[in-house]
């Protein structure tokens, strides 16, 4: 058996472990095509880069409604563009998000790193309820000893708060955690949380996933056993 050096993995869930983040940007592009907007790369980098102040921090009822309005904001569309944005939006983002399948062999995955003897958490900025349902539809509760959402803490990702209270829960040392996301703000999170940090390089904001300088890059999620030699 091989001696790892770390005895818990925390990951991050849309687009590490749900296979939602791919089909949700399609949508959203077509929805910004049509009102004005391209795509283009330096758009891309310019929200890789300020995913910090996009993405839900704080928990709320409106917490993804202000989120659409942030990304519009930083993708230059204009104040009634951007009401627009969350009228057209909305509901069928929400709607992938809630009925994305998990990536392929991410079950099988899981069960080797329990075999393995590792902690498992999950940490997302997703509420509490949609985590519930999505745990619950694939039959994930016995892989994750924790789960900490947007809900349990005041301010998520890139803050470290959430990754803290997963250790705390977990009653696990940072040094002794690996942290596993395709966002930037999960790696920033983990290092400023003290862990260990793993970039899953979807291709989505891979750039600013390097300039977040994680400790080790994988291409899929598959890859995780492996890597936990490496790290």
């Amino acid at each position: 058996m091989v001696n790892l050096m770390v005895s818990a993995v925390l990951f991050d869930l849309d687009g590490t472990i749900l296979n939602c983040v791919e089909p949700m940007s399609r949508e959203f592009i077509k929805i910004v095509q049509k009102l004005g907007v391209d795509i283009t790369d330096d758009v891309r980098k310019r929200v890789g880069d300020n995913l910090g102040d996009i993405l839900i921090r704080e928990s709320s009822p409106v917490a993804e409604i202000s989120l659409l309005w942030r990304l519009g904001r930083t993708i230059g569309l204009p104040f009634f563009k951007r009401m627009a944005l969350i009228f057209l939006a909305y509901s069928r983002l929400k709607n992938i998000a809630n009925n994305s399948s998990l990536f392929d062999g991410v079950t099988e995955m899981l069960q080797e790193l329990k075999q393995m003897g590792l902690k498992l958490a999950v940490v997302t900025t997703r509420s509490k309820k949609d985590v519930s349902l999505i745990m619950r539809r694939f039959s994930l509760e016995n892989f994750f000893e924790v789960v900490v959402t947007r809900d349990d803490v005041r301010f998520g990702k890139p803050s470290p708060e959430p990754v803290l209270l997963a250790l705390k829960k977990l009653d696990v040392n940072a040094f002794d955690a690996v942290i596993v996301g395709d966002m930037p703000t999960d790696i920033e999170s983990g290092k400023q949380a003290g862990t260990k940090t793993i970039a899953l390089m979807t291709g989505l904001f891979n750039e600013s996933l390097l300039e977040a300088t994680p400790d080790l890059t994988i291409k899929s999620i598959l890859e995780i056993p492996k890597a936990l030699e490496l790290i």
